[in-house]
Formats: C-alpha cells, sequence, structure tokens
C-alpha cells in the first residue's frame, strides 16, 4: 500500500488524453491546502469542496475556487466538475466520509486519479477496493516518522 508522498505513485503530468490536468480536492484542512498549494504551484487549475460555511466564504473571497457542500454527494461533484477531473485528493480527516466520497468519484469519473487520506490500515485497504489510485494512511506515516526519529536518536547517542 502506497503511504507517504515519498513512496506514491506519481500523479500522472501528461496530457490526460489531451485533456488539461484538472483536480478536485475534497476538503481544505491542512492536507487540501497543501495540495492545493502545489498544484497551484504547477499551473493545475483547481476547485475545493468544503464544508465549513465560514472557511468556504473566506477562501472564495480571496479568488479560490471552492464550493460548499459534501464530496459525497453527485449534485456537488457534478458542480465541482468531476466530468473533467483527471485528479481528486479526497483530504477528509474522516474514513467513512472519504470511503464515501472515492466510492462516487469513482462511479461518476472511472478515470480520474483518486489520492485519498485514510486514519488505519484497514482503511486505506478499502479505500483501494473503492478506487483509490494511491492513500496515505496516517498510522503508516506516523510509524515512519517515529523510526526515523529514534534512528536519528540511536546516531546522536554513539
Amino acid at each position: 500500500m502506497n503511504t507517504a508522498a515519498g513512496e506514491s505513485q506519481r500523479v500522472r503530468t501528461a496530457d490526460n488524453d489531451g485533456r488539461p490536468r484538472y483536480a478536485i480536492i475534497a476538503g481544505f484542512g491542512l492536507s487540501g491546502r497543501s495540495c492545493a498549494n502545489v498544484m497551484i504551484e504547477q499551473g493545475v487549475e483547481i476547485c475545493v469542496i468544503e464544508k465549513n460555511a465560514v472557511t468556504v466564504e473566506r477562501c472564495a473571497r480571496s479568488g479560490l475556487r471552492i464550493i460548499g457542500g459534501d464530496a459525497s454527494d453527485p449534485r456537488t461533484l457534478r458542480l465541482a466538475g468531476i466530468d473533467r477531473a483527471t485528479e481528486v485528493a479526497v483530504t477528509i480527516p474522516n474514513d467513512d466520509a472519504a470511503l464515501r466520497v472515492v466510492e462516487q468519484v469513482r462511479l461518476m469519473n472511472p478515470s480520474a486519479y483518486i489520492i485519498a487520506r485514510c486514519t488505519f490500515v484497514s482503511g486505506g485497504m478499502e479505500a483501494h477496493k473503492r478506487g483509490a489510485n494511491d492513500v496515505v494512511v496516517a498510522e503508516q506515516v506516523v510509524a515512519n516518522e517515529f523510526g526515523r526519529l529514534v534512528r536519528e536518536l540511536a546516531v546522536r547517542n554513539r
């Protein structure tokens, strides 16, 4: 299972069968903002779907294409442009909600490259089953970081 950015498959940067890259980001917390920043740097057109109305209003005023709603709702996904999405980042911090989004996105756009966030390995496995191409599993990222820090500590204490 792919976990951290360094281990995951690279998101397609080719022309996607002649279509320009277009990404939908579901959730606009730290993970969603990080995705948005990188995609904007790469010149990718994006649309964010966020449930928090205050965040939607604030970010829309600053010029971000952001819509309020539930990313698992087909109407919201259509409004966000799911039919032309080449990539979808599901950054919602709730496994059940993220799994619903992955499943709906895969139904509506079989060719979109889906990256999903899950808390546990079991959720990550389920996200893959429902159609995610890559999954970032929080418990694996934390485990890797603990291992790195313990290795660094051992080197310092030699």
